[in-house]
Order: structure tokens, then C-alpha cells, then sequence
């Protein structure tokens, strides 16, 4: 089984490569799921943020403000790592989890990681073979994340100093897929990197 970690910038699109990817026959983990999952009313991890960051990152109901708590960690980069120790390994564990089932079931499959921040958090505990950097200019991530988050431009640089340098993850990546042209010239990239990863499996 090979796995293949996704990575690039807020707004590169990489969740639209990762769709394509499951077209094409992959197995695909998002992380944001599994942490939605793993973060439910009642579940250790949502307590355990509770406790470090109080009620207020909370909706009537249980469930976590996410917006609240973005607000919270992205202005404090204490209380971002003091988030990250709390979620992470949990969805490190909870991939693993996944991961050592999907090989049992289909050593010959392609398993897609759509893991946000993936190199900064060390892609080696996610036992990565592959990555694909998803390419997009500035421009085109800073629109899409106004229509998708509205978020501001200052919000889209705020968040990136968290983030390794673009050009340090295209550096360390086996394939480039450009996704600031049209849909059609992405699923194109896609396939041809899924032949290779294809004829790698056999």
C-alpha cells in the first residue's frame, strides 16, 4: 500500500485534489473529519480542550465554536501549540488506526492523506511514501478563501506565518499538481500522478 501525504497553502485546493484522487480509486483520510469526529459533545478530546480553553469556544450544546476557538489560537501562538497538543496526536492515533486497517484489507491500494499542516506536524508519523504538493498562486488561494471563509487578506498572512515556507514543502514533494488553472487541467495533473502511484502499487 503506498500513502500519499497532500500538501501546500491555505487555499491551494487541496481537498479538491484529494476528491479527485478518491475518482480515481483512492482510499481518501481527511484529518479535519477525523478531528470533528474525534472533538464530539462528550468525546476525551472535547473535555480536554474544554478544560484549556473554557465554555466560551463552546456552542449551547456541546459542540466547539470554531470560529471562536480559531480566534482564540491564531492570535496566540502559545495557545495554538497548546491546541495541537491536544488534537493532534489523537488524529495521529486515530489515522494510524485507519491506516493499519485499509493495509490489512488492500496492500495494493493508494491511500490519500489530506492532513492540514502535515510536514509541520512531521509527516513521518503518518508514514507518508509519496507527497504531492498542490500549486496555486497567492491570488487565486486569497479568492477562494473569501468566498469559501471571508476571510480578509490579512487573516490568509496571519495564518500562514504558522506555516513551512511554500517553497520548502514544493522542495520536499515527489509530484506538483498546479490548481490555479481550470478543473479540467488539475483532474489532467491528477491522473497522470495516479498512473505513476498506480504502476508503483504493482
Amino acid at each position: 500500500m503506498i500513502v500519499v501525504g497532500l500538501v501546500g497553502g491555505i487555499g491551494s485546493g487541496k481537498s479538491t485534489v484529494a476528491g479527485m484522487f478518491r475518482a480515481l480509486g483512492a482510499r481518501v483520510l481527511d484529518a479535519d473529519r477525523i478531528a470533528r469526529e474525534l472533538t464530539r459533545p462528550g468525546t476525551a478530546v472535547s473535555k480536554r480542550i474544554r478544560s484549556a480553553f473554557g465554555p466560551e469556544v463552546f456552542r449551547a450544546g456541546g459542540r466547539i465554536d470554531r470560529a471562536r476557538l480559531a480566534r482564540a489560537i491564531f492570535s496566540d501562538p502559545k495557545r495554538l501549540k497548546q491546541l495541537n497538543r491536544i488534537v493532534h496526536p489523537a488524529v495521529r492515533r486515530e489515522i494510524r488506526s485507519r491506516l493499519n486497517r485499509l493495509s490489512r484489507r488492500d496492500p495494493s491500494g493508494v491511500v490519500v492523506l489530506d492532513v492540514p499542516l502535515l510536514l509541520e506536524a512531521g509527516s513521518k508519523h503518518y508514514r507518508c511514501d509519496r507527497l504531492v504538493f498542490v500549486a496555486v498562486s497567492s491570488a487565486a488561494a486569497a479568492r477562494r478563501l473569501a468566498r469559501r471563509s471571508g476571510w480578509r487578506p490579512e487573516e490568509v498572512r496571519r495564518r500562514a506565518r504558522f506555516q513551512m515556507p511554500l517553497s520548502e514543502k514544493r522542495r520536499l514533494a515527489d509530484f506538483v499538481v498546479k490548481n490555479d488553472g481550470s478543473r479540467r487541467s488539475t483532474r489532467s495533473q491528477v491522473a497522470r500522478v495516479w498512473k505513476q502511484l498506480d504502476k508503483e502499487t504493482r
